[in-house]
């Protein structure tokens, strides 16, 4: 009888812990992080996320449960990598079509609306005193519905949290 038991108990953890394994895969978190070799911003993003210099173009490594997954935008040359900017302007769309909305883009303090302008993102606000229309600057990380630029922790870590 204790050998049926123990057989049982023993299955019902396993089975506990193999479900819990299954959610923590599906609650995985992805990062989209698109960089240029020659910008301090992106050298110090990936200083603090720890990317691993062994990791090639369009490679992808964890850091802190957090998957990211790289993608070069400009060559050696600084030439656009179009096969790249072309990945990121289909997440753009998707996220704009799955959401309904423009305003998508994170840059310091503020809200952008997304745009493409022949094959280059960009981004834009029209203000009262002040307008913005520019293509996006480096590094690119697309979080879940958000597209964040620069190196800004804040707006990084809080779309991070927003995945959860």
């Amino acid at each position: 009888m204790k050998k049926i038991y123990s057989l049982v108990m023993l299955s019902v953890v396993a089975v506990f812990f193999s479900m819990e394994d299954m959610n923590a895969a599906a609650k995985k978190k992805t990062v989209y992080y698109y960089y240029a070799e020659n910008c301090e911003a992106c050298k110090r993003a990936q200083n603090h996320f720890k990317k691993p210099e062994s990791i090639k173009a369009n490679g992808s490594w964890d850091y802190n449960g957090i998957t990211f997954i790289q993608y070069r935008i400009v060559d050696e040359n600084n030439k656009l990598i179009h096969k790249n900017i072309n990945k990121r302007n289909a997440i753009c769309s998707q996220i704009v079509k799955k959401t309904g909305k423009k305003d998508i883009v994170y840059y310091d303090r503020d809200v952008y609306e997304y745009y493409n302008n022949k094959g280059i993102p960009h981004y834009r606000k029209e203000g009262r005193y002040a307008r913005k229309d520019e293509a996006f600057p480096t590094p690119v990380f697309i979080i879940g519905d958000r597209i964040i630029l620069g190196f800004n922790l804040t707006n990084i870590n809080y779309s991070i949290s927003l995945l959860e």
